[in-house]
């Protein structure tokens, strides 16, 4: 049997649980998530190719970085801050010709609840509300609504 080294794959690690998260977001109360989705980013590729050259291929650079809609969801319970008050107040703030918008923050914990990573969306406002479906036979299912946001950029720090 050979030694673990540094670079060995250690059978008794195990890669990050991805269900101990939390999201703030900048001036609204706390409200507890079930589903983060679309924190993505890509860089797009710029082609050229001079038509003088004696190369027969294209040279790549890399071009604009773009962000994905990232979308929450969360279970609607009555009496609790839910995402359509957000929702309401922007679609408000659209027809008064402003634009506010919040920054978010996502962490992902270990077990011991210590950040392990964080996400610092920026500039960051709702283009969708979707209230919980209706759905007479699913007699066990919670009522779910979520919410679609679009933002500028985001960081990642590795604590």
């Amino acid at each position: 049997m050979s030694d673990y080294t540094e670079n060995a794959v250690n059978p008794f690690e195990w890669p990050m649980a991805k269900f101990f998260f939390r999201v703030t977001i900048d001036g609204l109360p706390e409200l507890g998530f079930q589903t983060v989705e679309g924190l993505e980013s890509e860089t797009s590729v710029i082609e050229y190719r001079p038509g003088n050259t004696q190369f027969l291929f294209k040279s790549k650079r890399p071009g604009l970085v773009s962000y994905s809609n990232m979308t929450l969801k969360k279970g609607a319970f009555l009496g609790q801050p839910d995402l359509k008050e957000w929702w309401n107040f922007y679609a408000w703030e659209i027809a008064s010709n402003r634009n506010e918008r919040k920054e978010i923050l996502v962490e992902l914990m270990n077990e011991a609840g210590d950040v392990e990573v964080a996400w610092t969306i920026k500039g960051a406002f709702p283009v969708k509300y979707t209230p919980p479906s209706m759905d007479a036979e699913a007699d066990s299912e919670a009522a779910v609504e979520e919410i679609e946001i679009a933002y500028e950029s985001f960081t990642i720090e590795w604590q």
